[in-house]
């Protein structure tokens, strides 16, 4: 019995840990909403599992290049699925809740709001 109990308290001890994801949504404000969708992985680096774009209502093809998440700050870069152009640049901070800041798509800056999903 106390072999058992030692073997159990080491294999406990030398689980790997669960790779959960989460998600965070992106949208802007306005009748020709932009709205983006990531799906982040909970492990160390936070790292970006997909990513989708739609922008009034049209699903956008796009590629993540660069993100960034950490509990004050919010940065993304999508590209086309070519890589030969930026489709969205997004750069937001913490505020409270929810993470406020701006889209730039097609040379024009709009307010955004992130939350979790």
């Amino acid at each position: 019995m106390k072999k058992t109990a030692y073997f159990l308290a080491l294999l406990t001890g030398i689980a790997p840990p669960a790779n959960a994801t989460g998600g965070m949504t992106c949208r802007t404000a306005g009748s020709r909403p932009i709205q983006v969708s990531l799906v982040i992985g909970h492990t160390t680096g936070s790292p970006l599992v997909s990513g989708r774009l739609v922008d009034a209502g049209r699903a956008i093809e796009v590629r993540a290049v660069q993100w960034w998440l950490d509990a004050s700050e919010l940065r993304l870069l999508l590209v086309d699925p070519q890589a030969t152009r930026a489709e969205l640049a997004l750069k937001a901070k913490k505020n409270g809740r929810f993470y406020d800041g701006t889209i730039v798509r097609s040379g024009r800056a709009r307010w955004v709001r992130c939350r979790e999903s």
